[in-house]
């Protein structure tokens, strides 16, 4: 029985440091508590939404910053990805290193997914 991949599929992640530049320079900046949000419309609307995450050494130490990696990505997993259309890079903030559940960051990315759509 062969299982479903649970991650990010290669077609909706950010991959090259070119891109991430691309959406840092001309996204819109959205904030919330524990995340800040750049989203940038793509060029052609009928494409697949891409998402990236950010955390830098300031929020942590590499299990930490790793962790909310993790728990980024299983509350996107859950409750949808970036809507189509849309480039977004996820930057965590100090606070978001105190989090430890997914549904912790729900009020930042619901009003944030919500902003997009």
């Amino acid at each position: 029985m062969a299982r479903r991949p649970l991650g990010i599929a290669k077609e909706s992640r950010l991959r090259q440091r070119a891109e991430y530049l691309a959406v840092q320079s001309d996204g819109t900046k959205l904030h919330g508590r524990h995340v800040l949000a750049i989203a940038r419309k793509r060029p052609a609307p009928d494409l697949v939404g891409r998402l990236g995450i950010t955390v830098t050494k300031k929020v942590g130490n590499a299990v930490v910053r790793n962790r909310i990696r993790r728990l980024l990505r299983e509350w996107l997993r859950t409750n949808g990805w970036v809507p189509t259309g849309w480039d977004m890079v996820l930057v965590a903030k100090d606070s978001a290193a105190r989090q430890l559940h997914p549904t912790d960051f729900a009020p930042d990315l619901t009003k944030i997914l919500r902003q997009l759509s």
